[in-house]
């Protein structure tokens, strides 16, 4: 017999595990490891997708869809305001993000 943990712990575990792993990205993204930042994103990924668990939306901003590289603004993303929508372009792909904001 197999003890699994209750979903609820185990969906509270894997939050914060996401939550410390994209702060880890966003640290070495800063310092110029990129490919540890993108390491740390894809673990994230992984953990969210397996405990069905999502990642927070002022983060899922920060991440692309296509490379998943952890953006940040100057560095390697393009932030513009048109039309009442944010769009996020991605320098390392290409790929743009479009939210509302008010």
């Amino acid at each position: 017999m197999v003890h699994r943990p209750n979903k609820k712990i185990a969906g509270k575990i894997a939050k914060e595990r996401i939550n410390m792993l994209l702060e880890l990205a966003q640290r070495r993204m800063t310092e110029g490891e990129e490919e540890l930042a993108k390491r740390y994103v894809d673990l994230a990924l992984l953990i969210s997708k397996k405990y069905n668990v999502r990642i927070p939306r002022n983060l899922k901003y920060r991440i692309c869809k296509k490379c998943h590289s952890f953006l940040i603004p100057g560095k390697n993303a393009r932030v513009r305001l048109k039309r009442g929508k944010v769009v996020i372009t991605c320098l390392k792909c290409g790929c743009t993000k479009r939210y509302k904001y008010k």
